[in-house]
């Protein structure tokens, strides 16, 4: 029974964090339409890694290289995003 209650558990939590993903998504789009506007870079480590140590800072330690490693790809996911949606604002211009 205690395997059933952490799989909703984990069922429920998965709703959560993709909600959250495609809610984060919505707002890169909107940051990759304002860097297309003002020719800001896509790419920028400083505030990448200004992000993941505020994170690590309020997470359990113990989780620390997961939570780097997740958002590592968060990361990458989110700049090939911003990639896609200027090339095609560049060739719509």
């Amino acid at each position: 029974m205690i395997l059933e209650e952490a799989r909703k558990a984990l069922d429920r939590i998965d709703t959560q964090i993709a909600q959250l993903f495609c809610e984060r998504l919505a707002v890169i789009d909107d940051i990759a339409r304002s860097k297309a506007q003002t020719g800001v870079p896509i790419y920028h480590p400083e505030r990448e890694a200004a992000v993941i140590e505020n994170l690590l800072l309020q997470s359990d330690s113990s989780y620390e290289d997961a939570l780097r490693a997740l958002y590592e790809r968060v990361f990458e996911i989110s700049r090939e995003r911003q990639r896609r949606l200027i090339a095609s604002i560049s060739q719509d211009a």
